[in-house]
Formats: structure tokens, sequence, C-alpha cells
């Protein structure tokens, strides 16, 4: 059984869930698209949650799972290369 929700700006349970109707892409979905310098996108569908005392948004991704980047993932971009390393990334 899952817990309660709770809002975490004013803490009450008054969350609504689920379908709101948020329109973001081609497909009718409202997804997290994940673009790291590797050059790979992944996307994940989000689920919104609003609390219905306070109105604070925050969304959820359905699958954190399908955002893990794998060896068999493909660059979207065929001439991808990553980024020279830089001081700041030791």
């Amino acid at each position: 059984m899952n817990a309660p929700l709770v809002c975490v700006k004013c803490g009450k349970s008054d969350i609504i869930s689920g379908d709101i109707g948020l329109r973001t892409n081609r497909d009718k979905e409202l997804i997290m698209v994940v673009r790291k310098y590797h050059g790979v996108e992944k996307k994940s569908p989000l689920v919104p949650l609003v609390c219905s005392s306070c109105g604070h948004v925050e969304f959820t991704v359905e699958d954190v799972a399908s955002l893990e980047v794998s060896p068999e993932d493909k660059p979207i971009n065929r001439e991808f290369r990553p980024p020279p390393l830089q001081e700041y990334d030791f």
C-alpha cells in the first residue's frame, strides 16, 4: 500500500494526481527528456501532482529506471562527439 501523498509546501494531503490534461509534444504526452553529454536522449512520462489546498504543483517521473543510460543506447546524432574534458570535470 502506498503512503498518502503530502504537499511539500503546505503539508496537507489534498493531492490530486493523474491525468490533468497537460500537453507538450507531438504524441500529446507529458514527458521528461534527459539529454546528457553522451548524446543519448531518454524520455519518460510525467505524473502531475497538484495540491488542492495551496495550488502547489510538482511532477514525478513515471518510470525513473527508463532514464538510465545503458551501453546499448545510441546517440541521437551520429556525428555526436563528447565535449573535451575540462579542468572542472575532475
